[in-house]
């Protein structure tokens, strides 16, 4: 038993139409998508992630035909030998089953007393939680045998876009004139936050200063008219 991988990276030309191919390809070769991601529609970054399931017959034939969609940037493959981890787990499981089928008898006959049928039953629970546990652990590795898996990556080629987006003439002078309409109502603004804040000290020192030049004024004032 053998859990087989693949790695394929992809250059295409169209994203959208690659996409498109790639569910056409599934479908032909009975897969399904387990996850997909899409990013960067319509940009230079575009790509594609995907994780395919496929039957392990059919691997090789749909890497060929994956391969058509575009440019192969690269690729790996592996297998993953799973014999021994199966027998394990079914020994594992056939065991746990007659564990349970020993217990279900014992509460059936209802031998001993009421607490070492309710730690029984409780064991019984614990086994069933186990063989649940491994019963789904069982299909998962199952189903890694009979469907190979494909981690899927593709991106889209580089193209230079035009840039359209440059604002217009209009634009920019109505956008010069808001600007400096702004710069003169800060500039207005900040005159009047100044004066607001510093009058009232300016005022004081207007005082100060102002009285004692009116009395030197009168003073020079006296002398002039006494010669």
């Amino acid at each position: 038993m053998v859990a087989r991988t693949a790695e394929l990276r992809l250059v295409v030309n169209n994203l959208k139409n690659a996409r498109e191919m790639m569910e056409q390809i599934l479908r032909s070769q009975l897969g399904y998508v387990g996850q997909l991601s899409f990013n960067g529609e319509g940009s230079s970054t575009a790509s594609l992630s995907a994780t395919l399931r496929v039957p392990a017959a059919h691997l090789d034939d749909c890497l060929a035909e994956l391969k058509k969609l575009g440019k192969v940037a690269s690729e790996s493959q592996s297998g993953q030998e799973v014999t021994q981890q199966h027998t394990d787990l079914v020994a594992r499981l056939q065991n746990a089953h007659n564990t349970e089928t020993r217990l279900n008898n014992v509460i059936g006959k209802h031998a001993g007393s009421v607490k070492e049928i309710l730690e029984v039953e409780k064991e019984s629970t614990r086994v069933r939680g186990e063989i649940e546990q491994m019963e789904a652990e069982q299909k998962s590795l199952e189903h890694r045998v009979d469907f190979a898996t494909i981690e899927l990556r593709i991106s889209e080629e580089y193209k230079a876009q035009l840039d359209n987006a440059s604002p217009s003439a209009s634009t920019r002078i109505h956008n010069s004139l808001v600007a400096g309409y702004k710069n003169a109502a800060e500039t207005l603004l900040g005159f009047v936050l100044f004066f607001a804040e510093s009058g009232p000290t300016l005022l004081i020192w207007l005082v100060i200063l102002l009285v004692p030049a009116l009395l030197l004024v009168r003073r020079f004032r006296r002398a002039a008219t006494s010669f």
